[in-house]
């Protein structure tokens, strides 16, 4: 098992990860949502944002602490979350724009956030466990 997590976090294969995630959740985002059951858990939609971004920042922050020899400065954890976040709004706004079944929501955009935010928390917390 530990063989299996110490290939995968090299950075060639986090930036695999990375990418393939990226495209899926992009797909997801930009999917009609027609024919798809309805949730009717309260704020479940916030929910699956926080955790799809705090996957999405948790992702590119190991890659980049990965592929500069596992050393990450404060100015790619920045670039990165700000990244995030603009990937996020251009999300929202192509929903709004581009999909006749979604619209844009300034509280995704927050869920976003805070689960890019997260994310970052969770990479620490990793790293002082020396797990990554």
């Amino acid at each position: 098992m530990t063989q299996l997590i110490k290939k995968l976090s090299e950075a060639r294969y986090l930036l695999l990860i990375g990418i393939i995630y990226t495209s899926l959740i992009t797909i997801a985002f930009l999917y009609p949502t027609e024919g798809l059951p309805k949730v009717t858990i309260p704020a479940s939609d916030k929910i699956v944002h926080i955790l799809i971004h705090g996957l999405l920042a948790f992702i590119w922050l190991t890659y980049s602490y990965s592929a500069d020899k596992y050393h990450i400065s404060n100015k790619i954890v920045v670039v990165v979350l700000i990244v995030c976040f603009l990937y996020g709004l251009v999300i929202e706004v192509s929903q709004h724009w581009f999909t006749l079944s979604r619209q844009f929501d300034l509280l995704d955009i927050l869920a976003n956030t805070v689960g890019s935010l997260i994310g970052l928390l969770f990479f620490w917390i990793f790293r002082r466990l020396n797990i990554l």
